[in-house]
């Protein structure tokens, strides 16, 4: 199991990031953290930094995040040789959230990315995203496919699901890609929900469908979704392994007692 971090939104403000990697090694031992880029490009320089103080001073291995909006190829060449200085071996490669002030200039999509970086950087393992519900511009799961099978041509070797609600899209999804003779690894991403109010922008990004049993909860819970939020998420991975499925990528929001709870339920 691994875990998501975001850090800081300024460079030099590490103290908060510092502390959750240093709960997440002790209170968690995630087998990698992956650390997330800001929003519309905004982010390699914390992005870094998060990323090497995750190698230098606690030794957990480090995914970095990087995406393709509002990215030159001078930008992304300036990263990847700072990432590569500290240590960073791994990239999930996104297209990245847009936004109306969104622009694209040398890389329009994931796959584009990650075939500049294969080509010009090719000690980094490149992972990617696919979505099991189907990516809210797509016109249907085929499609998604399509681009799944174009990332793996471009290099990517790994890949994390966006979040879901409903293990059933993530079985279907698995099955509709080995019919199309499709094989490559992946981690489920789950995402608990503590708090009522991160439904609204994760799942407007996600388009993650909300299951009765899931309304219910949060319905009920409304006020303090911490205990049925977590029980929610580890019903969720246990199913999943039950079912074969090989990692679970958890999407922490920084907050270590979700993660603690959750890791050390599914690890007994």
């Amino acid at each position: 199991m691994s875990a998501e971090v975001f850090p800081p939104k300024r460079s030099g403000e590490l103290e908060n990031i510092i502390r959750t990697l240093r709960r997440l090694k002790e209170d968690v031992a995630p087998d990698y953290v992956s650390v997330t880029y800001g929003a519309n490009g905004k982010g390699a320089t914390t992005t870094s930094d998060a990323a090497s103080v995750a190698i230098d001073a606690f030794d957990i291995e480090t995914v970095a995040h990087i995406t393709a909006v509002n990215l030159t190829r001078d930008k992304l060449d300036e990263t990847l040789q700072s990432l590569q200085h500290k240590g960073v071996g791994s990239l999930l490669v996104l297209r990245g959230d847009v936004r109306d002030d969104s622009r694209f200039y040398d890389f329009w999509h994931a796959d584009e990315l990650a075939a500049y970086i294969k080509a010009h950087y090719p000690r980094f393992l490149l992972m990617g995203a696919l979505y099991v519900e189907g990516h809210p511009e797509s016109r249907d799961i085929e499609q998604d496919l399509d681009v799944l099978a174009q990332k793996i041509d471009c290099g990517i070797e790994h890949f994390v699901t966006q979040m879901f609600f409903d293990n059933a899209y993530y079985y279907d999804f698995m099955d509709r890609a080995a019919r199309r003779g499709l094989h490559f690894s992946v981690e489920a991403g789950i995402m608990p929900v503590t708090n009522v109010k991160q439904l609204g922008r994760s799942i407007s990004l996600s388009g993650a469908t909300i299951p009765d049993d899931f309304a219910k909860l949060t319905a009920q819970y409304e006020d303090d979704m911490f205990d049925a939020g977590c029980d929610y998420a580890i019903r969720q991975i246990l199913d999943l392994r039950q079912n074969g499925a090989k990692g679970v990528h958890l999407y922490t929001m920084n907050n270590v007692a979700t993660a603690k709870r959750i890791f050390e339920a599914v690890r007994k």
